[in-house]
Order: structure tokens, then C-alpha cells, then sequence
């Protein structure tokens, strides 16, 4: 049965009406404070930390007790809290790629976890469970973005800590390594050698050497052999095994088709780990065996390289789903989902006739992509953002300056006029004062609109279904996963 968490505070002097409420941490009595601070100073994560920044960080902490068996994070929910743990023991899963779960680690005293939302991470989640009964502190992840660009300390530690969990769940999502034990893969991060490549950069070329195995960290990534494209890599996938299999050199270009973050494992240490695990040979030499025999079916399928090349520049692979229709299921002249699209946000946000896939259609709408967004790089006031479900919507910051509309390689986003301040009765009253008056009236500063604004396909983000696939009279359009469409 699930326990509840409660909220345990350390009772003072209650503030008179002219103090400003204080966090827990502040309301200990000053001769509990040192011993507070003593406290946190000695856990290894904040052990580097000078007094100041323990003590700008103690004003923010609130206690949690939480009983056995509490879910605390979840992979699939945004974290809203970084937590440090004081006493017990909490396990961290993740799900690997091909859904299996995965135990990622077993954490105990002055272990944290939630502080990837604080560097932009979305996608490196876990799921964290309490084991026993624990002690934690609780601290708002606003709280602790606000804090960082003053406390140079507390965010070396925090982005230390992140890298390695990032390093490590990486491995653990990776099927292939997730037969390692937790203590395997730590030992195994330590012989990682990460590495950031620019969107384009060709990070292995056709004719060199093999000098290591490729984890991808982050991003996506393409297989090119002349001027084609013949497959694509994603976060958890590896690269450079065939070459280090067969002592040969690269037989294709790998170039960073976003920002991608991968993680080298030497030559030698590769070597070793095989020698380790004959299993783990075994299966890598399985995948090297299937992706040779993909590369020759190519080889002798033109019209297979041509869709796959289609399929890449106009970034069907960018995101996690796409709008898919029947259109043997379609009348010629039916455009009902469009209507409904445009009946429900003001314009329309898909068209029709997009990219055909055998008898399947890509409906032509935004991507969503996953990472490396090229709108998202281009927004001036950050109004492009993930919501929980990791769909790509705009916000209220938008200004309408068009920078998201250029920036998109797929034309997936236009720039609509936006609503009028004053419609219906209100718009009536507004004309009559204007006329009574005589001159312009000031539109009050809290009302003000921005004439043009950013749109594109949400997924209906804020209802609880599609309108173009609930319009749809024939079943004809889906929302189908990537990987059910192009199995690339």
C-alpha cells in the first residue's frame, strides 16, 4: 500500500505580521543552524560547497520522511523537485529501448536525484522508488534555477552529478548493456570518452580508421554512403561496431544531423569488454551481421535508398509519432480533418498530400522534434517548449517575429494574425466610446496583443483528443508511433 508523504517541519517562534514567511531550514533556531549546515556540508555531494552557498542552499530546503514502498519520480512525469537524500535507500529504473526495465542504481546517503530539468535534460528520466524509510531534503527546481547563476559551486556539483547520471542511463537504456549490472556499467562509464558534434559535423568518415564504439548520448544522427542516406541513429543507438569487429576501416560517413552528444569506448577497451562477456559479443556481432545485410539489400534496391533519402529531408524520423491516413479509406475531395483543425484552433495546422509510404500517407503537419528543434534555436523570447507529454507547443511568450517560421526546415509552422482584443459586445462598447470621444483610446497595457503570432500542430495540446482523427468519418487517419511506420 502507498503511504502518503508527509511534510515535516521544525517548529519556531511564529512571525509577527510584517516578516516574510521563512522556509523550514530558516525557522530552526539560530543554535540549531551551524549543526544544519554542519549537516550538509558533510555530504559528498555539497562537501566542495563554501559556507555562503550552504547556507543560501539550506534557506530553500524543506524535509520529507517518506514511508516504504513510495513512488517518488516517475520516467513518464516531469520532475518538479530535486531531492537529497539523508538516510535510507531508494532504487532508480528506466525502461531500455525495446521497453524492458532496467535497474539503473541503488541510492544512498548524500545521493540526489531530479537535477535533470535544471541543464534542459527532458528525455533522461527515471523512476525512483523508496526501499526503505527515507530521510530526504525537498527543494523546488524553480528555487534551485534561480539559484545557480550565483552559487558556481553548487551548480559544479549538480552538473557533475548530472553528466554521470546521464552517462549511466545512457548505458542502461542501451539493450545490449542492459544485462550489466548496475556495477558494471559504472566501471564501464568510466572508460567513456564523451564528445559534442555540432548539427552537420561528419563525426566518422568513410575510409578512416576505427578507433572506437559510439554510444549516442543525445540527438539524432545519419547513415550516408555516397551521397545517399541509408539509415538513421537515435539516442541509445551505437555506431562503429562492423569496423571494430572486423579490424576494418569505416564503410560510411555518421554525420549529426542535430546537436549530438555521443560517448567513445576506445578500441582496446572494447576489446576488453568482449573478452569480458562472450555473450555481449555475441549479440553486438548479431547486430553487425543485420546491418550488413541491410546495407547490401540497398545496395541492390535503388528505390529503397530513395525513400529512405525522402524519408530523412523531410524529417518523418524527427519525432515520436506522426499523423498517418489511408487514403484508399478517402474520398478525393474530403478535407474534414482540416476543417476540424481549423474550426478548433482559427486555421488550419496539417495539410494533405504529404509524404505517400506504400498505401499509407504522412499527413503534412509539424514534427515534433524531439531535440535539436530548429524553431526552438531560432525563438528570440523562448516560447517554444516540451509540455509533459513532450509535445512541441507555443506559448504565450510568442511575439509573432517569424524567426520560428524561417527556421523550419519542414515549412511545418506559418504566422497567423491573431485575434482581435475586442470582440463581440466588448468590440460594440469599444467602437461607441471611440466614436463618443471622438479620438483613439489606449488599448489598457494588460490587454495588449502582438498583431501576428507563431502557429503550428500541437496535438491538440490543452483538449483531450485529436479534432482532425475524431472528425475523420472514414477511420482513415492515425496517430501511429515512428518506429510501427519506419522501422529505419
Amino acid at each position: 500500500m502507498t503511504v502518503s508523504p508527509k511534510q515535516h517541519k521544525i517548529h519556531a517562534k511564529a512571525p509577527s505580521r510584517n516578516e516574510i514567511p521563512r522556509s523550514p531550514f530558516q525557522q530552526v533556531h539560530e543554535t540549531r543552524r551551524p549543526a544544519c549546515l554542519t549537516e550538509l556540508g558533510s555530504l559528498d555531494l555539497l562537501r566542495e560547497l563554501p559556507p555562503v552557498e550552504l547556507a543560501h542552499l539550506a534557506d530553500l530546503c524543506v524535509l520529507r520522511i517518506f514511508s516504504p514502498g513510495v513512488w517518488l519520480n516517475s520516467e513518464y512525469r516531469p520532475d518538479q523537485f530535486l531531492y537529497i537524500l539523508l538516510e535510507g535507500t531508494l532504487r532508480l529504473t528506466l525502461h531500455d529501448k525495446e521497453g524492458h526495465e532496467v535497474l539503473l542504481g541503488v541510492l544512498g546517503r548524500g545521493d540526489c536525484f531530479g537535477e535533470g530539468p535544471l541543464f534542459g535534460d527532458f528525455f533522461r528520466r527515471a523512476s525512483v522508488y523508496t526501499e526503505t524509510r527515507c530521510y530526504t531534503l525537498q527543494l523546488a527546481l524553480n528555487d534551485v534555477q534561480a539559484l545557480l547563476p550565483t552559487t558556481p559551486h553548487l551548480r559544479a556539483a549538480l552538473y557533475a552529478h548530472y553528466r554521470r547520471r546521464m552517462v549511466e542511463s545512457t548505458l542502461a537504456r542501451v539493450p545490449l548493456l542492459s544485462q550489466f549490472s548496475p556495477v558494471e556499467r559504472l566501471l564501464l562509464a568510466e572508460l567513456l570518452q564523451p564528445q559534442h558534434h555540432p548539427r552537420g559535423k561528419v563525426i566518422v568518415r568513410s575510409g578512416e580508421r576505427v578507433e572506437a564504439l559510439y554510444l549516442i548520448v543525445s540527438g539524432q544522427a545519419l547513415v550516408e554512403r555516397e551521397e545517399y542516406t541509408i539509415a538513421s541513429l537515435n539516442e541509445g543507438d551505437f555506431f562503429g561496431e562492423m569496423g571494430l569487429l572486423s579490424d576494418r576501416r569505416h564503410t560510411a560517413n555518421v554525420r549529426a544531423l542535430t546537436p549530438v552528444e555521443v560517448l567513445a569506448l576506445p578500441a582496446a577497451d572494447f576489446d576488453a569488454m568482449l573478452r569480458h562477456s562472450p555473450e555481449l559479443e555475441k549479440q553486438i556481432r548479431k547486430v553487425a551481421e543485420g546491418r550488413r545485410a541491410n546495407n547490401e539489400r540497398l545496395r541492390q534496391d535503388y528505390g529503397q535508398v530513395q525513400q529512405v533519402q525522402m524519408i530523412v529531408e523531410r524529417g518523418l524520423l524527427r519525432g515520436s509519432h506522426l499523423l498517418v491516413r489511408n487514403p484508399q479509406l478517402c474520398p478525393s475531395d474530403c478535407t474534414t480533418c482540416v476543417g476540424a483543425c481549423a474550426q478548433r484552433h482559427g486555421y488550419p495546422r496539417l495539410r494533405l498530400d504529404g509524404v505517400r509510404l506504400d498505401v499509407q500517407e504522412v499527413v503534412d503537419a509539424c514534427r515534433q522534434c524531439r531535440v535539436g528543434a530548429e524553431c526552438v534555436d531560432a525563438c528570440p523570447e523562448d516560447a517554444l517548449v516540451w509540455n509533459d507529454q513532450g509535445i512541441l507547443i507555443i506559448n504565450d511568450q510568442c511575439t509573432g517575429c517569424g524567426a520560428c517560421v524561417s527556421a523550419c526546415p519542414y515549412d511545418a509552422v506559418t504566422r497567423v494574425p491573431t485575434a482581435q482584443p475586442f470582440d463581440g459586445p466588448l468590440g460594440k462598447l469599444w467602437s461607441t466610446l471611440k466614436q463618443r470621444w471622438g479620438s483613439p483610446l489606449s488599448i489598457p497595457e494588460s490587454v495588449q496583443t502582438y498583431p501576428y503570432r507563431a502557429d503550428k500542430c500541437d496535438l491538440c495540446h490543452g483538449y483531450d483528443d485529436l479534432a482532425c482523427v475524431r472528425a475523420c468519418p472514414t477511420g482513415s487517419l492515425r496517430l501511429v508511433p515512428v518506429e510501427e511506420l519506419l522501422p529505419l
